[in-house]
């Protein structure tokens, strides 16, 4: 016969604490009484005044917390001292699992923080948008990363809104002159007059608004103004960039900083080239900045407008129809705008400026940071709730001295503060031994210096609080509800009350590792994949000599020269490689037997290639011929993937036109002579796209296939073929290795994911050893009777073992799902990629058993052999 519960509850919540148990039992009592004399429901009536009585101003008025005083924290603190040192093993797991916890996670804040901060530091960073060409063409989606170079003086011109527009165009490499010194540049870039106005990059020498006006001037960052002029005032003085001739330095910036989507060294003014000024072609990398209050969603609404008012002309002009016809079909052209702040993280688009970051992985380390932290948490709250026999009777002595459960909690949170705040320190000084491999992984140049930057020490230190507080919350929540009759009677507090939610956070932990093994194994296939799958043509062996139109009128006898060397089998000075920048383009092809029909044409992807192609790649021709010597200019040769688009059944002899620039001239007439076998040209993430191989020279690079077993002296010979034509730097690269270096950025995630795999595992098992450390104490007794009844050394390690594998095979089983969809998401940005098969999972969770199994072993062994006489001999 009980009261109403809410009545209870609302009086032990009014009433003062060290009058709570004598008041709520002499109600009760009361209640009971009245109930066997009077009936149960006026027994209940009763009640209800008699808690009502209690709602009076003096019980409502009385103080429900008081301060401790400061004496009581001094004592937490050096009860903490005495209980980490009497408990050196569990202080020293504790300590080392959120140290290591810790220190991972500053380590991914470092790398989450950085790629975050990309461009944030411009003044107008919010205002500031990239102007990107979107749409679909003959059902193929196009994203560029470029605009039409008359797209930004069109956007002020037209709407108020528009502040003002900076283009960006890049030529690609130049050699540079000074004296008789030649250097090769790639950071070079043309921007418009109001670039250091709109860019926050400080303007050391010059004036912002005029160092840019006049055509053939030069701004140099200040590292580029050391390297050519030294210590002297490089403003007024000259450099030689190329075929461009002669320009005068009229300024010097500050170096770009590294969290920023591009990273030029040289900026030449805008009006030193001569740009296409058309909407449909290769266009410049172009900027806007809205005015204040102007929204960008405003802008967007416009474009429709936009299109019809200068793109619909060109589309009539390039393809013979009309916008509505173009847009009828299913086709479209618009123009997006990308925040700065987000091109390095969403750069998922054609022609970008360099490789960028990718967000993905920015969001997998950050779950990965809070995973290896909960994952140390989990540790604390397990140990010390396990432990709980041994501080039973101190808090059954506090509470019968009178202490009350706020001060039991606060004791233990202090406990688990002091624990928190010494992993700290160790942990920073593990950030400051690890940086330096941390920075070779990820590729970055990371200092300590970050971690005492701005908000970050306060971040630290309130992070590491909240820490503290989350995993001592239950372990002081569940040490200070023991009833001190129970505990003082040895009745009581061995621990097992808590066992079911103990299981549960060791099953999280072997979850999150499981998922992380399986993870590595994951991303460690795919990278072997894409280094050991057939590409279509032959990668190894192949020396790419780069700008070798510095070599002018001389570049023949160069080739002729090399196609001579002992070593050399094929030389070819075809302008793409795959694997690389070059002279390359997209063009649109309609079929001659379609143009009538006015079809949008089909974009492929151009390269200008010669007859040695072919044979220095090994790629495979599949129908009709190669090209020859002195073959038909307008010949060319298609992939399979080209045909595939066409639809062709025979494709050589078919005929195709160019769409070009829309004037007579550009639309080119071409046979298809040959088809040759799909090749990769670009990274795995993309599909084989159509190309077409068009007979010619470029002037950009040679390639040479090489058969020697001394390449050191083959490439010296080369050399000094190459400096006996020009003064210009000899520079040259292996195929190979420009085809694996386009999964950079995968190889460093990997890297990463393996080694946080691998603290997160080692984390798990300073847990798991903790725990078998206590079962086997708690079991002391039950172990040694065993073995006084004949129970063997393989019979005991396998009953103090089954209880945590079997944690470990539901974490498994948890796990294996987790992991396959996490990984398939990952896969989905490869269009060529392995499966996540059953096998994998399988070796994840059979990894896990193992370790869990010798984690485990370390203690159940030498319980197992331990002399029963030694746990028994008190009973």
């Amino acid at each position: 016969m009980m009261p109403p519960s809410l009545l209870t509850r609302l009086i032990g919540w009014l009433c003062a604490p060290d009058l709570r148990e004598e008041v709520l039992g002499d109600l009760h009592e009361r209640f009971v009484l009245r109930a066997r004399r009077e009936g149960e429901a006026r027994a209940r009536r009763r009640y209800w005044r008699d808690v009502m009585s209690f709602m009076r101003p003096s019980v409502l008025g009385r103080p429900r917390l008081r301060m401790p005083d400061p004496a009581m924290f001094r004592n937490y603190f050096l009860i903490a001292r005495r209980n980490l040192l009497r408990q050196k093993t569990l202080a020293a797991i504790n300590i080392s699992g959120l140290a290591v916890g810790l220190a991972s996670c500053l380590l991914i804040v470092l790398f989450v923080l950085h790629e975050e901060s990309y461009d944030r530091y411009h003044a107008n960073a919010d205002r500031l948008f990239r102007m990107t060409t979107e749409g679909s063409i003959a059902g193929k989606e196009i994203r560029i990363a470029t605009a039409g170079t008359q797209a930004g003086p069109a956007l002020v011109r037209d709407y108020a809104g528009v502040e003002a527009t900076v283009r960006l165009y890049r030529e690609g490499t130049f050699h540079v002159r000074k004296d008789h010194q030649v250097f090769k540049e790639e950071r070079v870039v043309f921007p418009d007059s109001n670039f250091f106005q709109v860019f926050s990059i400080p303007l050391l020498k010059g004036d912002p608004k005029t160092v840019l006006v006049r055509p053939n001037t030069l701004v140099l960052t200040e590292t580029m103004a050391r390297k050519y002029f030294g210590e002297q005032d490089p403003v007024g003085k000259t450099l030689t960039m190329g075929t461009r001739g002669l320009f005068e330095v009229t300024g010097v910036c500050a170096d770009v900083p590294l969290n920023t989507h591009f990273h030029y060294d040289m900026f030449g003014s805008i009006s030193s080239v001569k740009m296409r000024d058309k909407w449909l072609a290769s266009g410049a990398f172009t900027y806007v900045l809205l005015r204040k209050g102007y929204s960008v969603d405003r802008l967007r609404a416009e474009m429709p407008g936009l299109v019809r008012k200068y793109v619909g002309p060109e589309i009539q002009e390039f393809l013979s129809m009309s916008l509505h016809d173009f847009e009828k079909k299913g086709d479209r052209i618009t123009f997006g705008f990308q925040p700065v702040t987000a091109i390095h993280l969403h750069a998922d688009f054609e022609e970008d400026t360099e490789a960028q970051g990718d967000a993905r992985y920015v969001y997998l380390f950050s779950g990965i940071a809070l995973f290896i932290l909960a994952v140390a948490c989990i540790n604390f709250m397990n140990l010390s709730t396990a432990a709980s026999t041994e501080r039973a009777r101190e808090v059954g002595i506090r509470k019968v001295l009178g202490s009350f459960r706020s001060q039991l909690m606060a004791q233990f949170l202090s406990e688990s503060l002091v624990v928190t705040f010494l992993a700290l320190f160790i942990a920073v000084d593990l950030v400051v031994l690890a940086l330096p491999a941390f920075n070779e992984l990820t590729g970055k140049q990371f200092t300590v210096g970050v971690l005492t930057e701005g908000w970050m020490p306060a971040g630290i230190l309130t992070g590491t609080l909240l820490i503290g507080l989350a995993a001592g919350s239950y372990p002081a929540f569940f040490l200070s509800s023991f009833r001190p009759a129970g505990v003082l009677k040895a009745a009581a507090a061995t621990g097992k009350g808590n066992r079911g939610f103990r299981n549960v956070l060791v099953t999280i932990q072997f979850v999150v590792s499981v998922s992380m093994i399986a993870g590595t194994i994951v991303v460690y296939r795919q990278l072997q994949y894409i280094q050991n799958k057939k590409i279509g043509f032959d990668k190894e062996q192949v020396l790419v000599l780069h700008d070798t139109y510095a070599l002018g009128d001389k570049r023949e006898s160069f080739r002729q020269e090399v196609s001579r060397l002992s070593g050399v089998e094929y030389v070819t000075a075809g302008g793409y490689m795959p694997a690389g920048l070059s002279n390359n383009g997209t063009d649109g092809f309609r079929a001659e037997d379609e143009e009538q029909r006015q079809s949008v044409p089909y974009r492929m992807k151009t390269y200008t290639v010669d007859e040695d192609y072919l044979p220095t790649l090994g790629i495979q021709l599949l129908a009709g011929q190669n090209f020859k010597t002195r073959g038909n200019p307008d010949g060319i040769l298609v992939n399979e993937a080209a045909v595939r688009e066409f639809g062709w059944k025979n494709a050589v002899g078919k005929r195709i036109r160019t769409v070009g620039d829309g004037t007579p001239e550009s639309r080119r007439l071409l046979t298809v002579v040959g088809v040759i076998r799909d090749f990769h040209f670009e990274d795995m993430h993309h599909s084989i796209r159509p190309l077409v191989l068009l007979f010619g020279q470029d002037n950009y690079q040679m390639a040479v296939r090489v058969r020697s077993n001394d390449l050191t002296a083959l490439l010296k010979q080369i050399e000094a073929g190459w400096k006996r034509r020009t003064d210009s730097p000899f520079g040259y690269s292996f195929l190979n290795q420009r085809f694996n270096a386009l999964y950079v950025s995968e190889q460093h995630a990997g890297r990463l994911m393996g080694v946080f795999a691998v603290l997160a595992v080692c984390i798990s098992c300073l847990g798991l050893f903790g725990l078998a450390m206590f079962t086997v104490q708690q079991r002391r007794k039950e172990i040694g009777i065993r073995k006084v009844l004949g129970a063997s050394v393989a019979g005991v390690v396998a009953l103090l073992s089954k209880e945590f594998l079997k944690l470990v095979g539901i974490a498994i089983l948890i796990a294996s799902p987790l992991a396959w969809y996490g990984t398939n998401r990952w896969l989905e940005a490869f269009a060529y990629r392995v499966s996540v098969d059953w096998w994998v999972l399988a070796l994840a969770g059979l990894l896990a058993v193992v370790i869990a199994l010798i984690t485990i072993s370390f203690q159940s062994v030498r319980a197992a052999l331990s002399n029963p006489v030694q746990s028994l001999r008190s009973e």
